[in-house]
């Protein structure tokens, strides 16, 4: 796992354009992240848009100050995966 310290100062979340509409005050994840939220560097952003996103039209590209996330920041792979994701 990461700390804070070496985690990147910004880490981005894509959103579907629906679930975006639905948030007021609070953001609306989808079900993949009811129990920890998934997000990428900006180094990864372009590789997670092609993969999920390409045949989407319309989402949203939130970019998080992880300076101000509370909660615990882990860098880990994905289950039977190599690439590490916060």
């Amino acid at each position: 796992s990461a700390t804070m310290e070496t985690a990147p100062r910004y880490l981005y979340k894509v959103l579907s354009s629906d679930d975006w509409n639905k948030s007021k005050y609070v953001v609306r994840l989808p079900p993949m992240d009811s129990a920890f939220v998934h997000f990428s560097t900006e180094e990864q952003l372009e590789k997670i848009i092609e993969k999920y996103w390409s045949g989407i039209a319309e989402f949203v590209i939130l970019k998080i100050d992880r300076q101000k996330l509370i909660g615990y920041l882990v860098f880990e792979n994905n289950p039977g995966g190599t690439t590490k994701y916060y």
